[in-house]
C-alpha cells in the first residue's frame, strides 16, 4: 500500500514538473508562456533618421549690403535688402544612438532686393537672384524629433544696378562665395515624411562688380538672415530594433 501511495506521489510530481517546465524554460530565455518576448527584455522598433532624403522649402529673408567704398565716401552705400526664397534640398543622415550626422545641399531661387539714393540723384539697387549652400549637420534625436545645427559654404548670384529717373545707366554682377551657419528642428510625421523649420545666417563675402558700360569696379558685400519651412521625403522608411537588454 505504501508502494502505491509512493507511486501516485511520484507520478504527480513528474506531471507537475512536466507542466511547469515550458514556463520555466521560457523564463530562462526571456519569454512568457505564450512564447512572446517579455516587455522587460524588449524595445519596440524606433524611427531611424538614417537614409537619403529630398525635399522642398520656402521662407523669408532680410539682410544688408554695402558697396562703393573703393570709389570714395561719396559713392559708398549701405542699405537693407529683404524678400522671399524658395527651393529644394537633398541630403543624407546617419544615426548613432541619439546622435545624427549628415550632409546637405540646397538651392533657392530668390526675390531679395533693396535700393537707396546714391551720388545725390542716382538710385543704387542690389538684387540676389539665387542662393546655394553645402553644409554639414549635427543633430540630437529624440525618436521622431530632432534638433540640429549646421554650417558650411554658401554661394549667391548678386547684381548691382545704378539708374537715374528709373533708367539704368550702369549694371554688373558676380557670383559670391561665403559661409552659412544655422539651427533647425525636424519632426517625422511618418516613417518617410519629415517637416522642418530652420534659421540660417548667410554671409556672401565681398566681390568686385564690374559696372558696365563704363567698366567701373564696385566692391560689393552682402549677407542675409533667413527663416525657412520645409518638408522632406526620406527614402526607405528605415526603423531599427534596439538590442535586447
Amino acid at each position: 500500500m505504501r508502494f502505491v501511495h509512493s507511486a501516485i506521489a511520484a507520478i504527480s510530481l513528474v506531471g507537475l514538473a512536466a507542466a511547469t517546465a515550458p514556463a520555466s524554460a521560457g523564463d530562462l530565455f526571456g519569454r512568457g508562456a505564450a512564447g512572446s518576448i517579455k516587455d522587460d527584455y524588449y524595445d519596440p522598433p524606433k524611427f531611424s533618421w538614417t537614409g537619403f532624403y529630398i525635399g522642398a522649402h520656402a521662407g523669408l529673408a532680410v539682410g544688408d549690403t554695402q558697396g562703393g567704398e573703393n570709389l570714395g565716401p561719396i559713392f559708398a552705400t549701405d542699405f537693407e535688402m529683404n524678400g522671399a526664397m524658395y527651393g529644394a534640398h537633398v541630403g543624407y543622415n546617419y544615426q548613432m544612438n541619439n546622435l545624427v550626422v549628415g550632409i546637405e545641399g540646397t538651392f533657392d531661387g530668390t526675390e531679395i532686393d533693396g535700393n537707396t539714393t546714391c551720388v545725390f540723384v542716382l538710385n543704387c539697387q542690389r538684387e540676389v537672384n539665387w542662393v546655394a549652400t553645402i553644409v554639414g549637420r549635427l543633430g540630437y534625436a529624440m525618436d521622431r524629433s530632432m534638433i540640429y545645427g549646421f554650417g558650411g559654404v554658401s554661394f549667391a548670384d548678386v547684381d548691382t544696378t545704378v539708374s537715374i529717373a528709373g533708367v539704368p545707366i550702369l549694371s554688373g554682377g558676380e557670383t559670391h562665395t561665403g559661409w552659412v551657419a544655422g539651427i533647425g528642428f525636424s519632426y517625422a510625421i511618418s516613417n518617410n515624411v519629415i517637416a522642418r523649420i530652420e534659421y540660417a545666417h548667410m554671409d556672401f563675402g565681398s566681390e568686385s562688380h564690374n559696372l558696365l558700360p563704363a567698366g567701373i569696379p564696385d566692391d560689393v558685400s552682402a549677407d542675409i538672415d533667413t527663416i525657412r519651412l520645409g518638408v522632406s521625403f526620406k527614402f526607405g522608411g528605415d526603423r531599427y530594433v534596439a538590442p535586447m537588454k
